[in-house]
């Protein structure tokens, strides 16, 4: 029988109402933990899912949903969104504090210069992934992560 992993994190009593986010492949949920005798215990909170972003285009908001975002390339200290209907938007912000915004439940990185929304990918070529009619490469330090995301069925030969 195959051993459970767990993992144990041990707070100081200062930080006894301090929430944590713990982010699975299913979603983000907030857990609140609670270390006073009186209260003791551990409650989950779910987060509503998020599905819309305002990005900024220089006078105003743009609603976008994230299932509209096909993938997002960084240029310099700008980065753009490729939208699907063939629409572009860049906006001056780098990769790094895009990616902390989008959920990661949706999209990951697959490259120093590039997330991809996972709904999007339509086919594995090599060392890059499909999405639309654009080959996008995938980072060597990427790999892996990335391909953890799906599952296989067929030829695929696990690393292990």
């Amino acid at each position: 029988m195959e051993a459970r992993q767990q993992l144990v994190i041990t707070l100081p009593e200062t930080m006894a109402e301090l929430p944590i986010l713990i982010v699975k492949n299913s979603g983000p949920k907030k857990i609140v933990l609670s270390v006073h005798p009186e209260k003791a215990g551990v409650s989950f909170i779910d987060e509503p899912e998020r599905e819309y972003a305002f990005i900024w285009r220089q006078s105003d908001y743009v609603k976008v949903a994230f299932k509209d975002i096909l993938w997002v390339k960084a240029d310099g200290s700008y980065s753009t969104f490729h939208l699907t209907r063939k629409r572009d938007m860049t906006v001056s912000f780098n990769l790094a504090v895009v990616e902390k915004e989008l959920p990661a439940s949706e999209f990951i990185r697959i490259h120093r210069s590039c997330i991809v929304n996972l709904r999007h990918v339509e086919s594995l070529i090599g060392n890059s992934v499909k999405v639309e009619d654009t080959l996008l490469t995938i980072g060597r330090e990427f790999r892996e992560r990335l391909l953890s995301r799906f599952v296989f069925i067929g030829v695929r030969r696990s690393r292990k």
